[in-house]
């Protein structure tokens, strides 16, 4: 299987997730791409209308989310760009939890960090000030980390 654009009835389910999990879905007119490893990315209506069919394309659009089990879990860059189309729009994110200094020097270190923000398991946006530093999920008083190794290391805050 390779990478296939989504339908009208796919993108609406995926929009039921998104405003289900986070509040807001794009409303900028993109084409959704989802690869075989279940990696949805973005891309301008305008390439999706080329003819692509005698590509060998590996990986195409911007990268924002993986979707597994129905929920979906979205990369640094969907995270930040949501975020960012939510702000000019002036629509509050469900589920943003601000991080310390000290919370964000160990979360770019790879750790988990201990947290009670309620009994129920959810994927939460990770906010330090204005800086939208990416999306976790948080299990039984943890959240934890889904920063990819790329983008660990010391943080000077």
């Amino acid at each position: 299987m390779q990478n296939r654009f989504l339908n009208n009835k796919e993108i609406k389910k995926i929009r039921e997730s998104f405003l289900e999990e986070y509040g807001y879905f794009w409303q900028e007119d993109y084409a959704y791409v989802l690869s075989e490893k279940e990696r949805l990315s973005i891309i301008s209506k305008d390439i999706a209308a080329m003819d692509l069919k005698q590509l060998r394309i590996d990986k195409i659009g911007l990268y924002v989310a993986e979707i597994k089990n129905n929920q979906v879990r979205l990369s640094k860059e969907g995270a930040q760009l949501l975020a960012q189309e939510a702000g000019k729009h002036k629509i509050a994110l469900k589920n943003i939890h601000r991080l310390s200094a000290k919370e964000v020097q160990d979360y770019f270190k790879g750790l988990d960090l201990a947290k009670e923000l309620g009994a129920e398991s959810k994927l939460i946006i990770l906010q330090h000030h204005d800086n939208v530093i990416g999306c976790a999920r948080y299990k039984d008083g943890k959240i934890l980390n889904f920063l990819p190794k790329i983008h660990r290391g010391e943080v000077i805050l």
